[in-house]
């Protein structure tokens, strides 16, 4: 089952007296907070920034912008390919290998 299958199989079956909605909230918004690029930001952010290299000036953080749809795979939930652009010319792709290198939040400047 996915993620969301056994948030509602929790939510539903459990007894309701075990099952707090509150946890699976502050679960969900926690990774909103943290800026995690993962399989459900994938799918919404348009601005990325990467955790560690900055730009020419040394303080602001490398930042891309989406350049088109998240590519997902039906036998793989997890799995996402989103295509990015840095810059005039250099196109690239953050996928799973390279996700924890970016954030959906701006780092704060150095």
């Amino acid at each position: 089952m996915t993620r969301a299958q056994h948030i509602v199989y929790d939510l539903l079956e459990a007894d309701p007296d075990e099952v707090d909605p509150q946890h699976y909230v502050d679960a969900v918004y926690g990774e909103v907070t943290r800026g995690e690029v993962n399989a459900i930001s994938a799918m919404t952010a348009n601005m990325f920034y990467h955790r560690t290299a900055t730009t020419r000036d040394g303080k602001s953080p490398l930042r891309a912008r989406r350049n088109g749809r998240t590519k997902t795979w039906k036998r793989q939930p997890g799995v996402f390919r989103i295509p990015v652009k840095y810059g005039l010319y250099d196109y690239f792709y953050i996928d799973n290998n390279n996700a924890d290198e970016w954030s959906t939040i701006p780092n704060p400047p150095k």
